[in-house]
């Protein structure tokens, strides 16, 4: 990698399917991305459903990355591997083969219509905040102020989150 390097923590999640495997196969594009490197995993953790309730439990992690590509870079490839993954149109917090989300981009704030960094409702939820503390637990939440674990023991997400014994990657 040539050029500016950005620290990006990117959340996974899928219930559709073979849930692990379109998990694993995320982590595994952004371990083959040519303009990143892929610097820790967490562990895959099976989760309640979010925001619409009923719907199939989820298989949630948390990655983080180095690359020279902008936040807008990353989100295009997040996209691409998105539909490489066959993730189709779907409805809001529905269910999804596989869904990639930039929760934080080094502690920059973005908000453009369709990119929002830090993710905007990563505060609120347990399964974001528990695979983020189990490999970065004291990285500083740019707007709030706060670190993940100070962030996790604020949460009134009561969801259900258990980490599965296998790890992903």
């Amino acid at each position: 990698m040539r050029g500016k390097s950005n620290t990006v923590f990117i959340g996974i999640g899928s219930n559709e399917g073979d849930r692990i495997k379109k998990c694993t196969d995320a982590i595994h594009a952004f371990d083959q991305w040519e303009d990143g490197q892929l610097l820790r995993t967490s562990s895959l953790y099976e989760t309640e459903p979010w925001g619409y309730e009923d719907q199939n439990p989820f298989i949630n992690g948390v990655i983080k990355i180095e690359t020279v590509k902008s936040a807008r870079g990353v989100f295009d490839f997040i996209k691409v591997t998105e539909n490489n993954l066959g993730k189709k149109k779907v409805s809001h917090w529905g269910p999804r083969a596989i869904d990639l989300d930039i929760l934080f981009y080094n502690d920059e704030i973005i908000d453009t219509p369709d990119l929002k960094v830090p993710h905007p409702f990563l505060h609120l939820r347990h399964f974001v905040l528990e695979p983020l503390a189990e490999i970065e637990p004291h990285l500083i939440h740019p707007v709030f102020r706060k670190n993940i674990v100070h962030l996790l023991g604020e949460i009134k997400d009561n969801k259900g989150v258990k980490k599965l014994e296998r790890r992903p990657f």
